[in-house]
């Protein structure tokens, strides 16, 4: 009797630490989701810019050790890409941090495994920003550099929303079987579209088609000399580089696959609002992805109206980014009883 007001003290302390962990987990993991969105913004400046080899030297910046960098020599295109490299060791930090006190913690096995993953990205994400610049930018690494950014922004989602206070609060039923299957293949065609985004952007294809809603000169591109003349005879006289087909043809695919993704939202779209039982969550993501898609097809076209303005290209990237997370979180919510049964 004597030891026992010791024990329940005890066990309430351990759980009020437990508690507190939890919290910081939960912040931290939402942390890493808003810097890794930022950095990707950081990062599409840098190409819309055209300044990836400011800094010609990696992992050093000049010589110098990176943070060692002087802040008055941040100039020019330095200072976006030696400002990308700081902003990403500091995500590449806040990551470490999370999968060790994840590690750490009483979370679920999957929980700790996807943290570990998300830090393996982190780094190899880092390795190949490094071997851009120590290759001098082949287009390759750089698309894949760009892919592997989503694919991480993605994860960290995932991470957040394992932490977060929704998904602690089971839903009682099933969301609609089309709502379930709509999410993943609208955030599959979203990261698709991505994919192909970053494969135009990192071959120079940005206004290999520069005109809008025509595509040179034409409401469907016929890919002939013809309309690779007319194309290049329009740069010429705007002096931008000149273009070949198969530039054409992915800056086309680009387009394509944002009809494809705003013709199958709509359908999409036009069943969820029939719904009378819809939930409310899934509502409020709905809007969220609606004024996501809204905002990019505008940014989309303002990017070839002002002849890939830096920062409007750079927002186009970024909400790309955050319209692939908001489908992400779609799914995640649509399919929260089914993530309950995770094993790795």
């Amino acid at each position: 009797e004597y030891f026992l007001p010791l024990v329940n003290t005890n066990i309430k302390l351990i759980s009020i630490m437990q508690l507190s962990f939890d919290t910081l987990i939960r912040l931290l993991s939402k942390l890493v989701v808003l810097a890794t969105l930022l950095l990707i913004f950081v990062g599409a400046l840098i190409k819309s810019h055209e300044v990836g080899l400011s800094v010609p030297d990696w992992p050093t910046s000049y010589g110098k050790q990176m943070f060692s960098f002087p802040l008055s020599e941040m100039v020019g295109g330095i200072f976006f890409e030696h400002g990308h490299r700081l902003f990403a060791t500091i995500v590449g930090f806040l990551t470490l941090v999370l999968a060790i006190i994840v590690g750490f913690s009483n979370q679920p096995k999957w929980v700790k495994q996807i943290s570990l993953l998300a830090l393996i990205l982190v780094i190899s994400q880092g390795l190949l920003g490094g071997m851009t610049v120590l290759y001098f930018l082949p287009p390759p690494i750089s698309i894949l550099h760009g892919i592997l950014a989503q694919t991480f922004f993605a994860v960290t989602i995932f991470i957040a929303y394992s932490q977060s206070k929704i998904r602690s609060r089971k839903q009682k039923s099933l969301s609609a079987p089309y709502v379930r299957r709509g999410a993943i293949i609208l955030a599959s065609l979203v990261y698709i579209q991505l994919i192909l985004g970053a494969l135009m952007r990192h071959t120079g294809s940005g206004l290999a088609i520069p005109d809008f809603p025509t595509m040179g000169g034409l409401w469907f591109p016929s890919f002939s000399e013809s309309m690779v003349n007319n194309i290049n005879v329009d740069l010429f006289d705007m002096n931008l580089d000149m273009v070949n087909k198969w530039q054409i043809f992915i800056h086309f695919a680009h387009r394509l696959g944002a009809m494809v993704i705003f013709s199958f939202y709509c359908i999409f779209l036009f069943k969820f609002v029939r719904d009378d039982n819809r939930k409310p969550l899934e509502s409020k993501m709905i809007i969220i992805i609606s004024a996501f898609i809204l905002l990019q097809i505008a940014l989309g076209i303002a990017t070839v109206m002002t002849e890939r303005l830096p920062y409007i290209a750079s927002f186009h990237v970024v909400v790309g980014a955050a319209l692939l997370g908001s489908c992400v979180l779609l799914v995640f919510i649509s399919q929260s009883n089914k993530l309950e049964e995770l094993r790795f």
